[in-house]
């Protein structure tokens, strides 16, 4: 007997939107509000190492990750201008995909933003 999706949902995360306001000196200010909480199944993709040609030194280490969380009827409104936190951890969304457009899952797919 196999273990149903759900069940591999454990890791919850939020989605948060990038909200643009004007400043008291009429500058802007990005702030972050949360859009919505979800359990999800979190699985590592891939990575790549980015190495400095005058140096030779690491200077970027991005990490893939896919994120499959249910369908709550907000897929229309995910988009990748979003990020996604779990725990002290923040990924930029990339790419999302509506498992076999049936609206039953969702799959986020982001990378880790390491200057955080």
């Amino acid at each position: 007997m196999s273990v149903s999706r759900v069940g591999k949902t454990r890791n919850q995360i939020t989605l948060q939107n990038s909200v643009l306001s004007t400043d008291s000196i009429g500058g802007y200010t990005t702030a972050r509000t949360t859009y919505v909480t979800a359990y999800a199944k979190m699985t590592p993709k891939g990575g790549k190492e980015i190495f400095s040609d005058k140096t030779g030194r690491q200077i970027e280490n991005p990490h893939t990750y896919e994120f499959l969380i249910r369908y709550n009827g907000t897929k229309n409104a995910i988009n990748t201008k979003m990020r996604i936190l779990f725990g002290s951890r923040t990924f930029n969304i990339i790419k999302i995909n509506d498992e076999n457009d049936n609206n039953n899952y969702i799959t986020l797919e982001a990378i880790e933003d390491v200057a955080n």
